[in-house]
């Protein structure tokens, strides 16, 4: 994805920050002396995230150069923060529970956007937050996770063999297969329908404002939907089409609850979630999933584009100063980014409790992420994430706050240990930057829900040729399982974006979902048939077998 145009097209708030202030001998010296944010001191409930805090608190850089600027937040405008409010759940109380939430947030003079289960996507006055989550019913309020997009006719249709297939009449006469694309935008959409896509589709937006064609005003991310949707009708033109879009992840359940009861055959999803589980299948945005396949759809989702922005591992402190050290004394570990490219990290690590639905216990174990900048041979503190973990919030820790610098410079990342009784496994993502991250892990890099057992994830290889795309994701999932499913063209041309070609394993997911939407309507064949003859034509890459980087290989339907 075109960052540099996306950074050029955002809102851009100018942060004012700190002189230099005298250079400190080492990297760990300087983390040491890091000051410890704002936030810290605050008097706000201990059921706030941190990164809500921040917001309304408007931190910014701390002690870094002047070249460094802060990405205005689309969750704060007018006064008022989108966040989630997440109601207390106690058998036998759900009702009580959103009543009494609802009034609470109404009172404050907050505005519930939209519910679904436990959870209030809500616009709160930012003076109001801390009154909301007093309540008794109230068990967190958070920012709203939000998802990656993993960045004519297609030539993936040769590619796979779907042409032998396409000009077959349905084998079921009068019923048409029906597809759901839920994606970020539908750019553009209108003006295809006829020629790239179907002359008429149902579309329906579940963003708060919603826009189905272009909230983020970028060209490359909005017309993502678009192109997917044209993927799968080059692959199957006889099927409906249902196109959704969504922004955060309780849209994202309204969404998929919608996909369901329009009894869609097989969604297409081309978005990806980091720090919304514990990658083992498992987590809100997988159980809705799971929902899905319990409804008798399949899920085909794109792998994830993140094999060369993530890093994981066991924390390690040789010398027991608190620091995890990466690779014998190095402390900080350093990626680099384009200038005016906005740095997001995520991390997350092994203690996420026990799953029920929906619902969490939490993690006792505390570790804390660090940002820095590199001037010379010094290390700069930027920012922090400094969440508490005391067996009631999630195992994460995020930096979203769009940091980025006016020149190309070199950034990096600290771990520190708060409170914790063992040694956790650790995961870092650097979203999207496709940056040179030292120690680099491409294993284990799938984005969520590409690590659920009833999602079929597909990873990126070259609509000419097998050759993988370096950044496609890769398992094992933290379960051990194989992952991703299948490979599927990538780099393919289409009408939302020309003959640049559309790369990324978003390209990927809907040319699987494409197939099975084709098999699904030109052959007989139950669910599972479809999946047995997938997995037995498939063009075998790397090892013999199915591995965690070509899956069972890339997705064929010739003999």
């Amino acid at each position: 994805m075109n960052k540099t145009k996306y950074i050029a097209m955002s809102i851009l708030l100018v942060a004012a920050v700190l002189f230099i202030p005298a250079m400190l001998k080492t990297a760990a010296a300087e983390m040491g002396a890091l000051p410890a944010p704002a936030i810290q001191a605050a008097g706000f409930h201990l059921k706030i995230d941190r990164q809500v805090i921040r917001l309304i608190q408007s931190v910014d850089a701390q002690n870094a150069p002047t070249d460094v600027f802060r990405r205005a937040s689309l969750d704060v405008a007018g006064g008022k923060i989108r966040v989630v409010v997440e109601a207390l759940e106690v058998s036998g109380t759900r009702s009580v529970s959103a009543m009494m939430v609802r009034q609470r947030i109404t009172a404050a003079g907050g505005q519930v956007e939209l519910a679904y289960e436990n959870l209030y996507q809500s616009l709160i006055p930012l003076d109001a937050v801390e009154q909301v989550a007093a309540s008794p019913f109230v068990k967190r309020v958070r920012l709203p996770f939000h998802p990656i997009l993993h960045e004519v006719t297609s030539e993936g249709v040769n590619r796979i063999g779907a042409d032998y297939l396409t000009d077959i009449p349905p084998f079921h006469a009068g019923r048409k297969v029906k597809v759901g694309v839920l994606d970020a935008a539908f750019k553009g959409y209108r003006s295809l329908l006829g020629s790239e896509l179907p002359s008429q589709v149902t579309a329906q937006s579940f963003r708060a404002d919603g826009n189905l064609e272009n909230p983020y005003g970028n060209e490359t991310y909005d017309v993502h939907g678009t192109a997917c949707a044209e993927i799968i009708y080059d692959l199957m033109p006889d099927a409906e089409f249902f196109l959704t879009n969504i922004n955060t992840d309780v849209e994202h359940h309204a969404a998929v609850s919608w996909l369901i009861q329009n009894q869609v055959d097989v969604i297409s999803c081309s978005l990806g979630w980091t720090n919304a589980g514990a990658g083992d299948g498992t987590g809100p945005i997988c159980y809705d999933v799971e929902r899905v396949h319990s409804a008798g759809i399949f899920w085909a989702n794109a792998a994830g584009n993140e094999a060369t922005d993530h890093w994981e591992g066991t924390f390690n402190d040789p010398d027991s100063d608190g620091w995890h050290n990466f690779s014998g004394s190095t402390q900080v570990l350093s990626f680099t980014v384009n200038a005016y490219t906005p740095v997001f990290l995520y991390m997350n690590w092994d203690d996420w409790g026990t799953w029920t639905g929906m619902d969490y216990t939490g993690s006792t174990q505390d570790y804390d992420l660090y940002l820095y900048i590199k001037y010379g041979a010094t290390w700069f503190p930027v920012d922090s994430s400094q969440q508490i973990q005391n067996g009631n919030q999630w195992p994460t820790e995020e930096i979203v706050d769009g940091w980025y610098s006016s020149s190309g410079q070199t950034w990096g990342v600290a771990i520190r240990k708060k409170s914790a009784s063992r040694s956790v496994k650790l995961e870092i993502f650097f979203s999207g930057n496709n940056s040179a991250v030292e120690f680099n892990v491409p294993e284990g890099s799938l984005t969520i829900p590409a690590d659920s057992p009833y999602a079929i994830a597909a990873g990126s290889t070259g609509a000419f040729g097998d050759g993988y795309h370096y950044y496609s994701s890769r398992g094992p999932t933290s379960d051990g399982r194989i992952k991703p499913d299948f490979m599927a063209p990538s780099g393919v041309s289409t009408a939302s974006y020309g003959s640049l070609g559309f790369y990324g394993t978003s390209a990927s997911a809907p040319h699987m979902a494409g197939v099975i939407a084709l098999l699904l309507g030109k052959t007989p064949y139950s669910d599972q048939q479809i999946l047995n003859i997938l997995q037995k034509r498939a063009v075998d890459l790397g090892p013999t077998g199915p591995d965690s980087q070509y899956g069972y290989g890339r997705v064929n339907l010739r003999e």
